[in-house]
């Protein structure tokens, strides 16, 4: 009879356990595959996912302030900054202060931002529908639900 049957807790039948339970795993699981496929349809952009996902946040920004994007991305500010100043390394964003209070600083797309987006958008979709279709829709809803439900 194994250990586990014997109900007899280990470090080892507790960890294997927690592993079976653990929701945080999974779900860093599941955003790594989702990444990998979307990383490898937007290879043709020249973007990567998460690229073409802080593009589109900029894009649909109401508000366009680094704090805005963050508090929109789950990210902090610091985070935030990073990601976007690499957009703004390769030319598809720009960071400028309001006329009005120097402290804002506004984010917007170049144009070069726009068309690269718009290429990888194109591409983005039925790689996106695709993966709908394979974690079937009612699945995928749950998952939009459930980051809804657990954002701050």
């Amino acid at each position: 009879m194994t250990r586990r049957k014997q109900g007899i807790h280990t470090l080892r039948t507790d960890a294997a356990a927690a592993l079976d339970a653990d929701l945080g795993l999974q779900a860093r699981l599941l955003a790594r595959r989702i990444t990998a496929e979307l990383d490898r349809a937007l290879i043709p952009a020249g973007l990567t996912s998460t690229q073409f996902s802080l593009m589109c946040l900029i894009a649909a920004a109401p508000d366009d302030t680094i704090a805005g994007l963050a508090q929109r991305a789950g990210l902090n500010q610091s985070t935030m900054s990073r990601n976007v100043d690499q957009l703004v390394g390769a030319g598809f964003a720009e960071v400028v202060a309001s006329e009005h209070d120097r402290r804002r600083r506004a984010v917007w797309l170049t144009e070069a931002g726009a068309v690269r987006l718009a290429r990888a958008h194109a591409l983005w979709q039925p790689a996106n529908r695709a993966l709908g279709e394979r974690l079937g829709f009612e699945s995928a809803d749950v998952l939009m639900v459930a980051a809804a439900g657990l954002g701050e």
